[in-house]
């Protein structure tokens, strides 16, 4: 079994590259720093740290274990928390993260009192789901329902979406478009794994095929910056624009007789204690069916 602390000091090592440096971010005793690295080489039977006047630096083997090494402290810290309950750390999509989940969050501490600390990690709905199966992430709120064994998995909310057009498209003062319309234009997509193809392919069936995608940029604030520089259109959530719709700075039109909107989902370890801190949070977003 590898031991923490010997990990501990030999990432710390590694990372500053002096033993004087390493013992002072630790605040333990440089002759301990030494005695931890030569424990862990001696249990792993390799050389980690090569030492010099210069300074120190990582081995061939010391570079392998580093990932391992900081994974392993990440998880060690992340049981300690759930242990105690004392974080909650939740993981979305950034655009569930920059439109919807910090109103959430206030919601749910203001009405259950937790004064526990709380962390937000964003990334791509499919990263979401790993890190959520792995545990490095306490709960998930995501754009698509993720399956997995051991995890649940409920209905959040539905998110209003809109076709985003640049303020001086030949169609911009209009209400709506038309699907043929709609085919016409040449999208901007924005954060892979997002859901918004398959809520399109619910919505136009066969002629989901005839989307044409010019480019990804990879987030809303990048989509909606290419469409404002007039390089195409896209559908993206009602709440990400608001403001610059508002401004005058993107137009916003509907498809006739389609209703744009994408299902939010909450994703966590099943059969958790009803009074467990993740459980009690699950309940108040798969209560709360508002805006923002």
């Amino acid at each position: 079994m590898l031991n923490l602390s010997l990990l501990r000091s030999f990432v710390s090592l590694a990372e500053t590259g002096s033993f004087q440096d390493a013992a002072a971010r630790l605040q333990i005793a440089q002759p301990t720093i030494s005695q931890h690295i030569k424990k862990l080489e001696q249990d792993l039977g390799v050389v980690l740290i090569e030492r010099s006047h210069a300074g120190s630096r990582s081995t061939r083997h010391g570079e392998r274990l580093l990932p391992y090494a900081r994974s392993l402290l990440r998880t060690a810290e992340r049981a300690a928390a759930v242990a105690q309950e004392s974080a909650l750390v939740i993981g979305c999509s950034g655009n569930i993260a920059g439109y919807f989940i910090s109103r959430a969050i206030k919601r749910f501490l203001e009405a259950d009192g937790w004064t526990g600390g709380w962390e937000v990690k964003t990334a791509p709905n499919p990263q979401i789901a790993e890190m959520l199966k792995s545990r490095e992430i306490d709960l998930a709120a995501m754009e698509w329902p993720m399956d997995a064994p051991g995890i649940a998995v409920e209905t959040w909310r539905d998110a209003r979406m809109t076709v985003i057009l640049p303020p001086d498209h030949l169609w911009a003062a209009r209400a709506a478009i038309t699907v043929d319309d709609f085919l016409s234009l040449r999208l901007i997509g924005g954060e892979s794994g997002s859901g918004t193809g398959t809520v399109l392919r619910g919505l136009l069936g066969d002629r989901s095929a005839d989307v044409t995608i010019a480019a990804n940029v990879g987030s809303t604030e990048a989509v909606k910056s290419a469409v404002k520089a007039g390089l195409g259109a896209s559908i993206v959530l009602e709440q990400a624009v608001a403001d610059d719709v508002a401004a005058g700075r993107l137009a916003s039109v509907a498809l006739e007789a389609v209703p744009l909107a994408k299902t939010f989902y909450i994703a966590r370890p099943a059969n958790l204690p009803e009074d467990d801190v993740t459980a009690r949070f699950a309940r108040s977003l798969a209560g709360d069916r508002s805006d923002g």
